[in-house]
């Protein structure tokens, strides 16, 4: 039996073109999530390893909808191979993983993908580091009106809670302010 899997990150996005995809490849079960591929913890993904049978093949659109990186892609293919499960990437063309060749593919599709991501994720940090060092401010801009509320009601005697009920913002709010003093 053909079964496919997708996964999306975040709320915005959809699962509409990878599903498409997958029928058109004679999926007849689908297992779709939206949740981050940062590790294998994820239930759709685990219930899926639990129903597939040998003989099956799952087909996944790209690789990093399956895993976000080496150990967990290996991982996963490990389970299904298993289980006498076919593993199919079809970014990587209908080479099945669970071959000598389609292996050495994955483990090296896997590995490049988890480097980029590392190198996204370190030219963020860089990009935030200088712009902080350059004055920019992240997060919401601050409300004058709010912060003097809640100083007034501070130095008043009021708790953090009792500020944050008769402002009508959160406690954490609150605390913000109130720490930055």
């Amino acid at each position: 039996m053909n079964i496919g899997y997708a996964r999306v990150s975040t709320i915005g996005q959809d699962t509409a073109i990878q599903e498409a995809s997958l029928r058109a490849l004679g999926c007849s079960i689908l297992y779709m999530e939206n949740i981050s591929g940062k590790d294998t913890n994820r239930p759709e993904l685990q219930r899926m390893i639990d129903n597939v049978q040998a003989g099956d093949v799952v087909y996944v659109t790209k690789l990093d909808r399956l895993a976000r990186n080496t150990k967990d892609a290996l991982f996963i293919a490990d389970a299904l191979k298993d289980k006498g499960v076919g593993l199919v990437c079809m970014d990587l063309g209908q080479t099945d993983i669970n071959s000598d060749f389609g292996r050495m593919i994955y483990t090296v599709i896997a590995a490049v993908g988890e480097f980029e991501r590392k190198r996204i994720l370190q030219r963020t940090q860089e990009g935030r580091e200088k712009a902080m060092a350059n004055g920019v401010k992240f997060g919401k801009p601050v409300d004058d009106e709010l912060h003097t509320s809640i100083v007034d009601c501070w130095n008043r005697g009021m708790n953090k809670k009792a500020i944050a009920e008769h402002i009508g913002c959160s406690r954490t709010t609150v605390h913000k302010v109130i720490e930055g003093l």
